[in-house]
């Protein structure tokens, strides 16, 4: 709230309350309008007044005004105003000397305005100051709320909220991650709050905290749904933020959390929907799955996909950071601590799921199996849960659940990848991919039958592998697939 200054306060009383000849009306605040005709005042004020007196009972000497005047400089008095008539008519030469060498304002209050004017002008002036602020707080309230109902509510919450505080607003996600700032250009500031949220995480604080980045004033709020943290709400503000300004912060992240209480209903009951599907496939039940997700409007499953398992302290959180990871992903969850996922062939590198665990969970693991065909996902998620429990706390490197390394295959695959042209690999990717079936194969390449007979007989020679053994040509395919070459 501003308060009314010694300037404004003659500016609107004109001719009833002036500066004394010499004397200029500063823009000093003042914090209240007192009249006392006493000497010493001090156990009156506060400091920062405009202190009323007629003289009845000053001082005559020269010495008992730069007394007096002194000590009113001491008390921090805003400006001292004489009412010319019943004491003086005009002001004693010795105060304004006073007053000018302790440099306190000089006003003169002429016959016969009445002291009463000057406190009335005073108080209307500061209910003025107040009003505005409580009508722009209510302007900004109702503008809070119209944003919440229209059909971008975070976003049109954020930008009235960035606006109010003459800086930028964002929502960020449980492990500090943007999801959405105005203005946009400032994301790289927001960014810089990742660390600070992680920060607050491990103390395990909740609360509000504040800092400074960038030479801004940095808040931050957490966005909370049944006592659940779901996310935060940080603003950065040129100064720090006014009680008001915080009242207004507050209510924002209010509707903010109903918003994101709402975004949670719909996310669970798109969670059940990929729930339903994954189980299909898990069970073996391929083709019901398939049509389930196109009831459902759920992304078409294709032939082949990866497995993913994770563990850790919660595995609720650990799901929602995967799903942040890949939002196509298909998850199940699997106990308190451990969920599963049917990964799609085009999910993002895994190196960037390492860093939305550690995140999410410093102790989470991980393991994540090479693409598999949709008809196999039931047995390789068993198998990765099975070596899941054997991964130490905290290790976030993906691991990759196929066969056990064998040097001599994999020696044996770069020398034909080396040595050989492209149709030689090819011919022998599809005679592997068909099971030595060479009429599918040789019709998926568009080749002759013989054609496919030769290439594949130069793969044997270069590997020397027997590729009639079904150990062999399992292991090398499964190679091949890991390795990006089928």
């Amino acid at each position: 709230m501003a308060l009314p200054t010694v300037g404004g306060l003659c500016r609107t009383l004109g001719e009833h309350l002036q500066p004394a000849p010499g004397f200029e009306a500063p823009e000093t605040p003042i914090t209240a309008v007192h009249v006392s005709e006493l000497i010493d005042p001090t156990a009156y004020v506060n400091g920062g007044e405009l202190l009323l007196t007629t003289g009845l009972t000053l001082p005559t000497s020269l010495i008992g005004w730069e007394e007096y005047v002194g000590r009113l400089t001491r008390i921090g008095i805003a400006a001292l105003g004489v009412g010319l008539g019943p004491t003086y008519t005009e002001l004693p030469a010795a105060l304004v000397s006073a007053c000018r060498t302790h440099g306190l304002t000089l006003l003169v209050v002429p016959t016969p305005t009445p002291f009463l004017t000057i406190t009335a002008a005073y108080w209307s002036a500061r209910s003025r100051s107040t009003e505005q602020p409580l009508q722009d707080a209510f302007a900004t309230q109702r503008a809070l709320i119209d944003a919440a109902v229209s059909d971008d509510p975070a976003g049109e919450i954020l930008k009235r909220l960035a606006r109010t505080g003459g800086g930028w607003a964002a929502r960020l996600s449980a492990t500090g991650t943007v999801e959405e700032i105005f203005p946009a250009g400032l994301v790289e500031e927001a960014e810089a709050l990742q660390n600070e949220v992680r920060r607050l995480e491990v103390a395990g604080v909740h609360s509000a905290a504040s800092f400074v980045a960038h030479d801004r004033y940095v808040a931050l709020f957490p966005l909370t749904v049944r006592d659940v943290i779901v996310g935060y709400v940080a603003v950065g503000t040129p100064a720090q933020l006014s009680g008001l300004q915080r009242r207004l912060v507050m209510t924002a992240v209010a509707l903010l959390s109903i918003e994101a209480l709402h975004r949670r209903r719909s996310a669970s009951e798109r969670h059940a929907h990929a729930r339903s599907v994954a189980t299909l496939v898990d069970l073996g039940h391929v083709d019901a799955a398939r049509r389930l997700a196109a009831t459902l409007g759920l992304p078409a499953l294709g032939r082949e996909a990866r497995v993913l398992v994770v563990a850790g302290r919660d595995g609720d959180r650990l799901a929602r950071a995967v799903e942040q990871w890949c939002p196509s992903v298909l998850g199940v969850s699997s106990g308190r601590t451990r969920a599963w996922f049917l990964l799609p062939t085009t999910h993002p590198p895994t190196a960037e799921l390492d860093a939305t665990l550690a995140a999410a969970d410093a102790t989470a693991a991980a393991m994540v199996s090479e693409l598999t065909r949709l008809e196999d996902v039931g047995p390789t998620r068993t198998r990765l849960e099975d070596a899941l429990t054997r991964v130490p706390p905290g290790r976030l490197t993906q691991h990759q659940a196929g066969p056990v390394a064998d040097p001599d295959l994999g020696r044996a695959l770069e020398e034909l990848v080396d040595r050989q042209g492209e149709q030689t690999v090819a011919a022998l990717v599809a005679y592997l991919r068909h099971r030595g079936q060479w009429e599918q194969a040789a019709r998926s390449l568009g080749v002759h039958r013989n054609t496919l007979r030769y290439r594949v007989g130069r793969a044997r020679e270069v590997t020397g592998l027997d590729l009639d053994d079904p150990d062999v040509a399992a292991r090398l395919w499964l190679l091949m697939r890991a390795r990006g070459v089928a």
